[in-house]
């Protein structure tokens, strides 16, 4: 097995997170076919203005990746949102999902302007997110009733979360 290694994502690097967000559908808030390059390619270029996005190869594949965006007003430039964390589900449970927050908040302490506040949305059945979010320091801010709604018809909370660096 290759060593996973993580590097900062490109512009270039939109068709491959493409095909891993499309794969990893099942937390995220779109569904695959509401997923194309134009969509990937402006949501990556929204987080490299002034944000983060870092991908974890496991040598040519991509595997994983996370992103997050600066708030566009001035007002709010101390703050990452619409995080968007992924892994590919047949890599799962491999520690990847905790790297790259790990790296994610290195980075995001060298920022200029400063970042003091990470925020994320996460769906309430998501459970082992919520865990894996809790134990990296954020903590739940409210919930959005019904916003979410699953392909059964059925309804769930969106969770908002915040870290404090």
């Amino acid at each position: 097995m290759t060593r996973v290694s993580l590097r900062p994502l490109s512009l270039a690097d939109a068709p491959a997170l493409l095909v891993l967000t499309r794969r990893a559908e099942g937390g995220l808030g779109r569904l695959p076919d509401e997923m194309d390059l134009p969509w990937m390619e402006e949501a990556l270029s929204g987080a490299l203005r002034g944000g983060l996005a870092i991908g974890a190869w496991d040598g040519a594949h991509l595997v994983g990746m996370i992103k997050a965006s600066r708030m566009p007003s001035v007002q709010f430039q101390h703050v990452l949102w619409d995080l968007t964390v992924a892994v590919d589900p047949e890599s799962q449970g491999r520690g990847i999902g905790h790297r790259l927050f790990a790296e994610l908040l290195a980075n995001a302490a060298a920022l200029t302007p400063k970042v003091e506040r990470i925020e994320l949305v996460v769906r309430e059945g998501l459970r082992h997110a919520i865990r894996l979010y809790e134990r990296l320091g954020f903590r739940l801010e409210g919930r959005f009733e019904r916003r979410f709604r699953l392909s059964n018809g059925m309804y769930e909370a969106d969770l908002p979360m915040a870290l404090l660096l």
